[in-house]
């Protein structure tokens, strides 16, 4: 094994070498023993190995044994090495081979040091015969394990071989406490003592050992770690040595640092192992109060003998050394030891009054948890985690409370404790402690406040009937109860007619709510992301986003009140059309969820971002942030509340004209209940915005019409929320019914708000269609104006496509060519593959019913090509270039670039020309 940092102990081995070889010469360093000590691994046995092959080198006999804590018990086992080292003939060992049997027996007779005085004297003087006849050294390993006969025969010779050529060299490990206290200390007189020390190696030394094993390269990049792993225990460094795989930048502990972790603690002190456990497992300071009573000590005192030195460097003031030793530690440790100092360390921390997150660690690894506290215990450190943020801690505590629990009642608020739990990270693993949640309700086991939760795990579920069931149950308890249950329940009750606004609730407040003003403080607080959204949707009240703001800036996602309000009030900002706003406080939640690792509220609110990008006009973006909501979570666990990314991924691929996956997206199965929800209202308007421009009219219409009838139920017929009836003429000028579609359009234009620049621009947009002439230039502009304003850029870039048609048909080439270019310019900004005048607008034109493509080259249909691209395939035949069917088509020039590859690609041509050849043969 390589040696770092010895040189200065060999050399002083040396030294006492030359000394034995100068007969009558004084000594440099007096005293005939020359003791080294280090802790365990440091490499004694190594240097003694070397000291070893210098005296063979120098002619020195080298008598040599080693001790071991095995054979400590066993009479003159350290003698009888030296003795088999000594070079004499048979006859002289078979004599003292008898002569230590006698002693043996004898030493197992009594314990009498006066009695067994003169069979010391006959071995002592036997072993100075063999190490007198010649230069020796007598060196013994590990002496600290040596024998007490031994002991007692080494203290002979080391009184009697001054001025004799030997040396005694002997090695130590720091201890606790003496094995033989008494012979270790007339062995080890400080008088005829020679103490060399050998320390831990510094970083530099462990940097030496890791350049000769792995090179100089990967030893200076992990030197300092290494260093800090092991605390320059040489033998835990060559252990990371063999450990390190190739190219990797740090160490890492594996199999050969385990068990030499191990080997190690073995090697020290029983007291050094079982401290070196217990802290393992308590993961505490080395003083700390637990430790005492783990390791069964009296005081606290009897464990200053433990430190560095003694533990091989593995233990230190703070605990052990580094978590990768814990971690060997711990692997050698089997389950039921673990357990038992566990529950252990757990006892003892309930017995001082210890809060739960400290002992419910401990409580964890009990085999059962058999006392009334533990389960009560763990449901308070649940909780405690979960109010901080951390779910994962959380759910594991609970989860282990839930399995061992006995007491119903305690075993009820459990279940409502770990339903939270798990929604927050996947809704759908809340799902199997709901049933028995509402058991609990039903049984009284819950009141209002635990049952909120659940309460509304089952609306997020679609499970209407069962929650409605439990809110009626609570409410008929509610009348005796206190006014902050009476509270909850009016709190529960707000929620629910907010995401189902058609299901009818019975029964009024409950009357000691009605009359206490702090019970009405409370619920107005609780709901108050419910009170802005109504307030900004239902009465237009823009001033209310100061209020938003302020409630954003006092609230977290500690719970999932906290996170319905934030949501709701950025939902608020959203109807508002304050983009801006919405946007950044999305951002600020999503980095508080981030923190918290709440993949729920995260995934909410990435949708809820989606919806931003995408009325914002950035398409790509709104459609990578739905991919990323929906991804977040799985179908079944995004519950009623999947029709918001849904939709919002559903409308940006209808845009960008990605139509296979759109029709991948309208097959994800979405619950009955969605369509009870005003996430349903959204995604019946997206459904119905891809029917349209799939060129299926009458059944966009059929979806938009549905939206109008549930919102007209649910008294929230507002074209924030969704613009039903300029979605409804649209379907209608397709179907060619115009004067229908004017009426509905006219009634929208009436009902409009001022604040609602984004709808009234999009009716405009819609009006201008069925109007000729001066008036559809009119009504466009105006449309151009509004949109522009509000900044509804693919709005916009529509409208702009129109009123450049317009233009053109009004004879104004010019304006129209002008306004088009804008159009192209902000289409491929929002990413638009496609920009083209709307149907209705031909339909005016030519006075009838309008094909979804223009230009009378949509007649010339090749098979596998749509009609978009049948009309591009028809204007590049006929040796138009893309800039010029690009102007022909509003398209951008990369749209029809990418058009035309993909019709290269679907016909099998290579060339313009071969494009025309294959027209020819179609038509």
């Amino acid at each position: 094994m390589t040696m770092a940092e010895r040189d200065p102990q060999l050399d002083v081995l040396t030294g006492r070498l030359a000394d034995l070889l100068r007969p009558g010469a004084p000594s440099i360093t007096p005293g005939p023993i020359t003791l080294i000590t280090g802790p365990v691994g440091a490499g004694k046995t190594t240097l003694l190995q070397s000291f070893a092959r210098r005296c063979a080198e120098a002619g020195v006999t080298f008598l040599g044994a080693s001790a071991s804590r095995s054979e400590r018990t066993v009479p003159l086992e350290v003698i009888r090495q030296l003795v088999r080292r000594a070079t004499v003939d048979d006859t002289d060992r078979d004599r003292v081979g008898r002569l230590l049997d006698r002693a043996v027996l004898r030493w197992g007779e009594t314990a009498d040091e006066e009695a067994l005085a003169p069979l010391t004297a006959a071995i002592g003087g036997e072993l100075l015969e063999l190490a007198a006849q010649a230069p020796a050294v007598v060196a013994v390993d590990d002496v600290q394990h040596a024998d007490a006969p031994s002991l007692r025969c080494l203290d002979h010779l080391a009184r009697r071989v001054t001025g004799l050529p030997v040396l005694i060299v002997l090695t130590e490990a720091p201890r606790t406490r003496p094995w033989h206290p008494t012979a270790y200390a007339d062995l080890l007189q400080p008088a005829r003592l020679h103490r060399v020390r050998l320390p831990l190696l510094s970083t530099d030394g462990t940097y030496q050992i890791l350049a000769d094993r792995l090179g100089a390269a990967v030893a200076r990049r992990i030197a300092d770690e290494a260093y800090r792993i092991s605390g320059g225990n040489p033998l835990l460094v060559h252990a990371l040595a063999d450990d390190h795989p190739a190219g990797a930048e740090t160490p890492t502990p594996g199999e050969a640092f385990r068990e030499a972790v191990l080997s190690c603690l073995y090697r020290c002190e029983h007291l050094v192992l079982k401290t070196a456990r217990a802290l393992a497992v308590i993961e505490e300071p080395l003083h700390g109060p637990l430790l005492p009573h783990l390791v069964d000590l009296p005081s606290e005192l009897n464990l200053h003998a433990v430190d560095a030195a003694t533990s091989a460097g593995l233990v230190v003031a703070d605990g052990l050394r580094h978590p990768a030793v814990r971690r060997a530690v711990l692997d050698g440790m089997t389950v039921e030891e673990r357990a038992r100092l566990h529950r252990a360390a757990a006892h003892l921390l309930h017995d001082d009054g210890a809060p739960p997150p400290r002992i419910a660690p401990h409580l964890l690894a009990c085999d059962e948890l058999t006392e009334p506290w533990m389960a009560q215990t763990l449901l308070d450190a649940g909780e405690h985690a979960l109010a901080d943020g951390d779910v994962d801690t959380g759910r594991r505590y609970l989860r282990r409370a839930n399995r061992d629990c006995a007491d119903e009642c305690l075993r009820a608020r459990i279940r409502s404790a770990l339903a939270r739990a798990e929604w927050r990270l996947d809704p759908q693993g809340a799902v199997p402690h709901l049933l028995g949640v509402a058991t609990a309700v039903r049984a009284g086991h819950l009141g209002t406040r635990q049952a909120a939760g659940p309460i509304q795990y089952l609306l997020w579920h679609g499970q209407i009937g069962r929650a409605v069931e439990l809110i009626h149950h609570l409410g008929e308890r509610a009348d005796g109860v206190d006014a902050r249950s009476a509270a909850d329940l009016m709190i529960i009750k707000g929620w629910m007619a907010t995401l189902y606004p058609g299901v009818p609730l019975d029964g009024a407040a409950p009357a000691g709510t009605t009359r206490d003003p702090l019970a009405l403080a409370r619920v107005k607080h609780r709901l108050r992301g419910v009170l802005l959204l109504d307030t900004v949707l239902g009465r237009g009240d823009l001033g209310a986003l100061e209020d938003a703001e302020r409630t954003l800036g006092t609230l977290g996602l500690d719970d999932e009140p906290s996170m319905w309000n934030a949501v709701c009030a950025v939902i608020a900002m959203i109807y508002a059309d304050r983009l801006d706003l919405a946007g950044e406080w999305c951002d600020r939640l999503d980095r508080i969820a981030s923190a918290r690792r709440h993949r729920t509220p995260r995934a909410l609110l990435t949708a809820v971002a989606a919806t931003v990008a995408g009325r914002r006009g950035d398409l790509r973006r709104a459609r990578e942030l739905a991919e990323s909501a929906l991804n977040r979570l799985s179908p079944k666990g995004w519950g009623v509340v999947i029709g918001a990314p849904l939709a919002i991924r559903l409308w940006t691929l209808t845009c960008l004209e990605e139509w296979d996956e759109a029709a991948a997206c309208l097959r994800t199965p979405v619950p009955p209940a969605l369509f009870e929800t005003p996430f349903g209202l959204h995604y019946l308007h997206a459904r119905g915005v891809h029917a349209l421009a799939a060129g299926s009219p009458e059944a966009a219409l059929a979806d938009f019409q549905l939206c109008g009838q549930l919102m007209t139920s649910w008294r929230l017929d507002q074209a924030p929320l969704v613009p039903w009836r300029t979605e409804s003429a649209r379907a209608l000028l397709r179907l060619g019914r115009r004067q229908q579609a004017e009426k509905v359009i006219r009634e929208e234009l009436d009902r409009l708000r001022p604040a609602d620049l984004r709808y009234r621009g999009a009716a405009l947009r819609v009006l201008g269609t069925v109007h000729e002439g001066p008036e559809r230039i009119r009504h466009l502009r105006c449309a151009v104006r509004l949109l522009r304003q509000c900044g509804d850029r693919v709005e916009l870039a529509r409208a702009l496509g129109d009123l450049g048609q317009a233009q053109q048909q009004a004879g104004d080439l010019r304006q129209a060519r002008s306004t088009a270019r804008a159009a192209r310019d902000l289409a491929e900004e929002c990413g638009l593959p496609v920009l083209r005048p709307t149907a209705a607008g031909r339909a005016t034109a030519t006075g009838r019913a309008a094909s979804p493509d223009p230009g009378a080259d949509a007649g010339i249909l090749l098979t596998g090509l749509n009609d978009a691209e049948s009309r591009v395939a028809a204007l590049a035949a006929q040796g138009h270039t893309n800039r010029e069917i690009a102007e022909r088509m509003f398209l951008t020039v990369s749209a029809i670039e990418q058009r035309l590859t993909r019709i290269y690609r679907k016909l099998d041509v290579n060339s313009r020309s071969e494009l025309a050849a294959r027209l020819r043969l179609d038509r």
